[in-house]
């Protein structure tokens, strides 16, 4: 399952090698979403084994330019004031099409990296009912929404 730290990883990791400047932007984004250290530790694990193992190539690190740049705008969404409520549009209108117990389950754990799993619950349930209507959202979001085929 590709969710945010996952993705995170995968750019710090771009050309073989992670350098120091990546490892202390990975910190930072792991900081920021309040990430649980046993999760990460988890996702990080996966990532060696089905990522890193069979690499051969070893780079310099160069992803770091990109990371910086992404993280950012990461750490910036995850301040939105908006984030809350399209997390909440977006577990509604996962009901409303057909939420399977798969796509339930990914939705729970990708909005369980940046705490935010019990507003996706809650949008789900209908619980807080958002009349907000989104037509673009955030970049953190955009791959919940499309493992929930709204796109």
């Amino acid at each position: 399952m590709k969710t945010i730290f996952w993705r995170a990883l995968e750019i710090a990791w771009s050309d073989g090698s992670m350098s120091k400047k990546g490892a202390l932007i990975i910190e930072k984004l792991h900081d920021a979403m309040g990430l649980d250290i046993s999760l990460r530790e988890e996702i990080e694990d996966r990532f060696a084994k089905e990522v890193l193992e069979e690499r051969t190539e070893r780079g310099e690190g160069t992803g770091d330019a990109e990371l910086e740049s992404w993280a950012n705008t990461i750490i910036e969404e995850l301040n939105s004031e908006n984030l809350e409520g399209q997390i909440i549009c977006i577990g509604a209108k996962a009901v409303k099409q057909g939420l399977s117990k798969e796509k339930w389950i990914f939705g729970m754990n990708f909005t369980e990296e940046f705490n935010q799993s019990n507003t996706f619950a809650e949008g789900v349930w209908m619980e807080n009912d958002s009349k907000n209507e989104f037509e673009e959202f955030l970049s953190i979001l955009q791959p919940l929404e499309k493992e929930l085929n709204f796109k």
